[in-house]
């Protein structure tokens, strides 16, 4: 029998879901957790698919695509207590990359968008109209392309397989000992990517940051329930972070675009677009810097002894 998404009421109408991307006290363990999280994020993506009218094809991948990572997230959680972490995730990121070419044409518009309302005060839009333009009519080239459709068919597929899966899932460690693992090891790697990108801040430097800053904000919005006071607010923190500096990587590929293109024909115009993109990306930096000095001060084993701790004391208090 063909297996068919719960209807869902508030798809694309800016409403809350019932269920958020946390951890709940109705979860009796960890487990149940993990199956019940991952189960809505893809009923959600299947939703988005089966939704599709090709009227909002760029919007669908965007969500699809996010619904991955975010399960990529929830299974770092648990990583080294997750014996199917590996097949998992190599098969999330296979299917998600796969489906990259039109949402990386949507985040460039997105990006010439508001980097010209950023600087709105110093410059006109006009002179770089044809930038966008080009972008547009390659962004509905991908989007007209029946391959495309095809990828979003077999992307359903997959997360299908996955989903029976989660039956299957189980971790070789506690609760506490799980979380330990994973947070240790997800935060662990965003220290040090935010070190490095501090010391050399070039653009596979700078991709790793906000890849580890992205994780490291799944595993704070997964655990926020268990202190709300401290971790709501830092999730806000490092959501900015990783904001901004997805903006930086797409002035990079703008500016790349731009020059690939030819656009603005105008060789004085297209310096003077690059320029502002660079000017942005100087700001980021400065603003990237301190917050996430800021954010990723703390060892590994003191975040971790600490979120342990409140889950500890959450889960006894909401038993």
């Amino acid at each position: 029998m063909e297996y068919t998404a719960p209807r869902l009421e508030w798809f694309r109408k800016d409403r809350t879901p019932p269920m958020p991307y946390r951890l709940t006290a109705s979860d009796k363990d960890l487990t149940r957790a993990l199956r019940r999280i991952a189960r809505q994020q893809i009923d959600r993506a299947i939703a988005a698919i089966d939704a599709e009218t090709g009227e909002t094809l760029a919007e669908t991948i965007h969500d699809v695509r996010k619904r991955a990572k975010k399960l990529r997230g929830l299974l770092r959680l648990v990583r080294p207590a997750l014996p199917a972490y590996a097949k998992e995730n190599a098969t999330l990121r296979d299917a998600a990359r796969r489906l990259s070419a039109l949402r990386d044409r949507g985040a460039l518009i997105e990006a010439y968008d508001r980097l010209l309302d950023h600087y709105a005060d110093d410059t006109a839009r006009a002179p770089f109209a044809s930038l966008r333009g080009a972008l547009t009519r390659d962004q509905n080239q991908i989007a007209a392309d029946p391959a495309t459709f095809d990828e979003l068919s077999r992307f359903r597929d997959r997360l299908l397989r996955v989903r029976d899966r989660t039956a299957a899932w189980r971790l070789t460690e506690k609760d506490r000992r799980a979380i330990a693992l994973g947070v240790a090891k997800t935060y662990g790697r965003a220290v040090i990517a935010s070190g490095a990108a501090g010391h050399a801040p070039d653009a596979a430097a700078l991709h790793e940051w906000r890849k580890r800053a992205k994780y490291h904000r799944y595993h704070v919005s997964l655990m926020a329930p268990v202190w709300p006071a401290e971790l709501e607010n830092r999730l806000v923190l490092v959501k900015r972070l990783e904001d901004i500096l997805g903006e930086h990587r797409d002035l990079t590929l703008l500016s790349a675009a731009a020059s690939d293109m030819s656009r603005p024909l105008d060789i004085s115009a297209r310096a003077t677009f690059t320029g502002f993109a660079e000017r942005r990306q100087a700001e980021i930096i400065a603003e990237a810097g301190p917050l996430s000095g800021r954010l990723f001060a703390e060892s590994p084993e003191a975040l971790t002894d600490r979120w342990t701790a409140w889950h500890k004391l959450w889960r006894r208090e909401t038993a």
